[in-house]
């Protein structure tokens, strides 16, 4: 939080300024060290608290600016002060005062790091430790900032590929409300007129569309709530592990997202296991990087086997989620002594895989969408044409 303060000095001179800490207690203690005493002080805001969290690219950026000043020779607070007057993402902007405040009073950067909120992944702060505690913070700064690069590029290319669907569901929802408010009443007041028979699908149609235009609102209020519901839901612990293994089974979008999370794992563990980390606490890091609760979950078996001597490569097949090349790799790098590499290469394929995974669901969907919505305008259609045929039909047996 940062603090806004009035100190006094010991000629009692008044002072005016501002500091980011946790309490009172630490921004007194700070003053006593100046050699100034607090006499008030006000909460200002929280920092970073409700500021937009920075993206994988943005992340990457950072890192890899970083892990250049570091090998350059530049101290840790004059690096900061230089990420300070050239970032434009605000949250790191406002995160690197505290930053710089803190490391300046003698704390580590990951210490510091982490009394922000809601702007530096878990993973990288942890990364972080591990590179000051083994004095190769600069390769573990670029290890970082590929990382999160190769992330971004294929989450933007899932986004990317997406957009074309939903555009296409969206045309779908806004024809078919206005032909059912718009147009299909008009046609009832013409159908009505001729006397025609009605046949079964357009008395649905026209059922569905009286139906729309009386309760538009209740339907719009409705949805609403649905929705807040259901995001409600998927934010409480069952919630969350009942949608995430959801994620994995689906049929269209799940081959994606487990090669994400396939690829997220695999580099993780190559970063973690290269650096030095040992193979139990590797585990227990990696569930920073692993967000989805399923899997988690599933991945806690392996921890447990870890601990009780098995090898990893039974483990992870215990799991019935990993292709059966992935842990014939591993058991392969276990024998040779070289897992962190087959990891490497591991996350490389399902990167790859991920990318041919996007292009396929791209090319499933639209021909699922064009289908979807020529029955949806098509019954439309059908509905209006029946009757007039049958009305051209009376009217030409007179």
């Amino acid at each position: 939080m940062r603090y806004k303060y009035i100190a006094k000095t010991i000629n009692g001179t008044l002072l005016k300024d501002s500091f980011d800490c946790e309490s009172i207690e630490e921004l007194a203690l700070y003053l006593r060290e100046k050699e100034l005493y607090l006499v008030k002080s006000t909460i200002i805001k929280k920092i970073n608290t409700n500021s937009r969290r920075p993206n994988q690219k943005t992340i990457s950026i950072f890192c890899k600016q970083f892990s250049v000043c570091l090998r350059s020779g530049i101290p840790i607070c004059d690096i900061l002060n230089l990420l300070y007057e050239q970032m434009l993402h605000k949250a790191i902007k406002k995160s690197l005062i505290s930053i710089r405040e803190n490391v300046q009073k003698g704390n580590s950067l990951c210490a510091s790091m982490k009394k922000t909120t809601n702007v530096y992944p878990d993973f990288m702060i942890n990364m972080i430790y591990l590179g000051e505690e083994s004095g190769k913070l600069d390769i573990i700064l670029e290890e970082l900032s590929k990382y999160y690069e190769k992330e971004h590029k294929l989450l933007k290319k899932f986004t990317n590929s997406m957009i074309y669907p939903c555009t296409v569901f969206i045309t779908l929802m806004i024809v078919s409300l206005f032909l059912l408010i718009k147009v299909i009443p008009i046609f009832i007041v013409n159908l009505n007129s001729f006397g025609a028979e009605i046949p079964l699908i357009t008395r649905l149609v026209i059922g569905s569309s009286n139906f729309a235009r009386s309760n538009l609102l209740w339907i719009l209020i409705v949805i609403l709530i649905l929705i807040s519901v259901f995001m409600k839901y998927i934010k409480t612990q069952s919630g969350r592990f009942i949608f995430d293994k959801f994620k994995f089974i689906c049929p269209i979008f799940g081959p994606v997202y487990k090669r994400l999370i396939y690829t997220r794992f695999s580099r993780g563990l190559n970063i973690l296991l290269s650096s030095g980390v040992g193979l139990l606490r590797t585990f227990e890091i990696i569930n920073d990087v692993i967000e989805n609760k399923y899997f988690k979950l599933r991945l806690k078996s392996v921890s447990n086997d870890i601990k009780k001597g098995k090898d990893l490569a039974s483990s992870l097949n215990a799991m019935n989620l990993f292709p059966q090349f992935f842990v014939a790799m591993i058991k392969i790098g276990e024998e040779t002594g070289n897992l962190d590499g087959m990891f490497l290469t591991a996350a490389d394929i399902f990167y790859e895989d991920a990318q041919e995974n996007v292009e396929k669901a791209t090319v499933l969907l639209e021909p699922i969408m064009i289908i979807f919505l020529g029955i949806m305008i098509g019954t439309i259609v059908l509905a209006v044409m029946l009757p007039m045929l049958s009305v051209m039909d009376s009217a030409g047996k007179f």
